[in-house]
């Protein structure tokens, strides 16, 4: 029985998401407590979510237990190695690790390459240029896989934090002149209280874990019928560039991060927008039947402008698509913390289109939960469209879904 998924007073710093930052997380403690209800206390499970994003939901099936086997799937390699940092954990000797990299960092004669990619200058600050390049060759000194998977995680707060990009919203967008000018550099002993500090949340290892970096919809249709027990995941709430920008905030980060850490594909680095692009939603794949069309024709005849039309079309094509696979490779439980956007002045109630497409399938809907967002970076008033005020989603919603 679950009671209440509110958790008004939850604060992430407190616990290993406070180490680092990601786009639009999903509250660990509530994650915890679904997976709880459906899991029961069985001491085996196989479990995916396949848009693990920072993994919080593969890390908190983690802390219930060690022996769950856990798989995740994700398009942006950001996403990807930070969700590796928190289920492989750091070495023992991961002090020793943090002294050399110290050392290596307040040494002055270390001799370093300069970092250099497209519009590098427009994003940082020279000074700002020189810092990161020597962190991240210290980085690179590093034997320990684990030890570096997780200083990359961690410089990834730095790359953002002392990037010339608006720390207001996860799109690319300049700061002022005067801003820039006037931004203290600390960067190096900020990394370095960092790995301080954050290091203890890191001492964990799950026993079990495989994580996918690629596109969900080709890599989810791979597995067997009923090969996954749970399915946990938030998947997108709409295309990536018209609603949380992962790839735009991951790419700042990326360029700093080496290659050979990273999984990749190729093409992550054709332009800033690329990853967001190839997301869930992001081009018309041709996919779309008849079927998913009768579910969203009403809607798509209230979205006046043709160009936000084609995208809600093109997302919901996509989105059922994923759940068609999801109901295959699922053998008992799909739990989805969803959201319900605004395109066009034009409510898209996504909760209510799950519902209905997931119990014509004859998935039976166990649970049904909203909680308040409360910590937002995005203020909640994001625009004013003539006389029309448009909010920004103040409220998530959970729905677990049974198959018979």
């Amino acid at each position: 029985m679950i009671e209440t998924i509110e958790f008004e007073n939850y604060k992430k710093k407190s616990d290993i998401y406070g180490t680092v930052m990601y786009p639009a997380v999903m509250v660990g403690p509530v994650q915890k407590i679904l997976l709880q209800n459906v899991l029961n206390n069985r001491s085996n499970a196989k479990i995916i979510d396949p848009f693990h994003g920072s993994g919080t939901a593969l890390y908190e099936a983690f802390e219930i237990n060690s022996n769950y086997n856990l798989f995740g799937i994700d398009i942006n390699p950001l996403a990807n190695i930070i969700t590796k940092a928190k289920l492989q954990g750091v070495d023992t000797n991961i002090l020793d690790d943090i002294n050399l990299v110290k050392k290596i960092l307040i040494k002055s004669s270390v001799k370093f390459p300069t970092v250099n990619f497209v519009n590098i200058n427009k994003w940082f600050r020279s000074d700002v240029i020189n810092d990161l390049s020597k962190i991240k060759f210290a980085i690179e000194q590093i034997k320990s896989y684990k030890n570096r998977i997780f200083f990359w995680v961690m410089f990834s707060n730095i790359v953002r934090k002392y990037s010339n990009t608006r720390s207001s919203t996860y799109k690319l967008h300049i700061k002022k002149k005067e801003q820039i000018e006037h931004m203290k550099n600390n960067s190096i002993m900020d990394f370095c209280s960092l790995i301080e500090r954050n290091y203890v949340f890191y001492t964990k290892s799950s026993n079990s874990f495989k994580l996918f970096k690629g596109d969900t919809l080709s890599l989810l249709k791979n597995f067997d019928k009923n090969y996954f027990d749970i399915l946990i995941t938030s998947p997108p709430y709409g295309d990536n560039a018209t609603t949380v920008t992962y790839g735009q905030f991951s790419i700042i980060v990326l360029y700093w991060i080496n290659k050979n850490d990273l999984e990749l594909q190729g093409w992550e680095f054709d332009n800033f927008s690329k990853i967001d692009r190839e997301s869930l939603g992001g081009y018309s794949k041709g996919n779309g039947t008849a079927k998913y069309f009768s579910y969203i024709s009403t809607l798509l005849e209230l979205i006046k402008d043709d160009q936000k039309k084609k995208k809600v079309q093109n997302f919901f094509y996509d989105y059922f698509t994923f759940l068609d696979i999801a109901t295959y490779v699922t053998k008992e439980y799909i739990i989805l913390t969803l959201g319900n956007r605004t395109v066009n002045g034009v409510n898209i109630e996504l909760v209510e289109y799950t519902k209905k497409y997931l119990t014509d399938c004859g998935w039976l809907l166990k649970y049904e939960g909203k909680r308040n967002i409360y910590s937002k970076r995005t203020p909640k008033i994001i625009s004013k469209n003539k006389d029309r005020v448009v909010y920004s989603m103040n409220q998530e919603f959970v729905v677990i879904f049974k198959k018979p």
